[in-house]
């Protein structure tokens, strides 16, 4: 697969959803459509989506955080329904979908994204991140230990990282110093081990051991031409392998701090477990 044949099916990129409920806060949303994948499947299936906006009150019990007046600060929740309107089961050899979600934000020359990790073996959790959906990350790009990825988020240079199912943790984010703003994702995590959609372009040897969370930094391609410039923070369901009429739910919530950096390094401790002045490359 590559960029001149990649594209993205209207009915979730320029079709609207059908507005079922709204308020001062929350907005509710429902689509059926038919997608088709690689290998020919055909999912008939419908998407239902609740997206809230969270009161500071909530997004300080949520994270276990004291807010003080200083910081400025907003949040939402998006929950997420997956179901299998077709007749037949979504399966490994049928091949299936996912529920994914991305955030794309404006980069900054110093943005850089935190994703923390779990530490282990390879031999027992494998990599710790996948680095090369597009071409490998440079050296100077991406920093990898103690638990924590740091990885570019400037928009200069088209690259993505993934975290697996056995190395995620439900949560990542970026910093970016010159707006003081801090950026969280949470998202839900199944209660045990799951398989994901691989979303390397390619043909795959194991279709169902991809990634949990990612980050993609957009960049100039080989013609100069750009889609951003942009970074993304994203989060995958596990693989939908749904019987007709089952459904999957996946929730991801994004925070956004503004505030001095004194003001932000509690919560950066708190909710990515590293302070603010560790959020470099060295």
């Amino acid at each position: 697969m590559t960029l001149e044949n990649w594209f993205t099916p209207p009915p979730i990129d320029t079709e609207p959803f059908e507005l079922l409920e709204k308020s001062a806060t929350t907005v509710i949303m429902q689509k059926n459509m038919t997608l088709i994948n690689y290998a020919g499947t055909k999912f008939s299936l419908r998407i239902d989506r609740t997206v809230e906006l969270m009161s500071a009150e909530a997004i300080a019990s949520r994270l276990g955080l004291t807010l003080t007046e200083s910081i400025r600060t907003v949040a939402f929740v998006s929950a997420n329904d997956l179901t299998n309107l077709g007749e037949a089961a979504w399966t490994e050899e049928s091949g299936t979908v996912c529920i994914w979600i991305l955030g794309m934000f404006r980069p900054s020359a110093n943005g850089l994204v935190v994703v923390p990790y779990i530490e282990g073996e390879t031999g027992a959790l494998g990599p710790v991140a996948t680095t090369d959906y597009f071409g490998e990350v440079p050296s100077d790009r991406i920093q990898i230990g103690d638990g924590k990825i740091i990885f570019k988020a400037d928009g200069k240079h088209r690259s993505k990282i993934g975290v697996s199912a056995l190395r995620a943790k439900n949560v990542a984010g970026s910093y970016d110093p010159d707006q003081n703003m801090l950026t969280v994702i949470q998202y839900t995590l199944p209660a045990s081990p799951a398989k994901y959609v691989n979303q390397l372009w390619e043909i795959q040897e194991k279709p169902f051991a991809g990634d949990v969370v990612n980050s993609y930094n957009d960049g100039p391609l080989a013609d100069g031409s750009q889609m951003g410039p942009f970074y993304e923070l994203e989060s995958c369901s596990p693989a939908a392998f749904l019987n007709p009429g089952e459904k999957l739910t996946h929730t991801h919530t994004t925070y956004h701090f503004i505030g001095k950096r004194a003001d932000l390094d509690p919560i950066s401790r708190q909710v990515l477990g590293l302070g603010i002045d560790e959020i470099i490359l060295r």
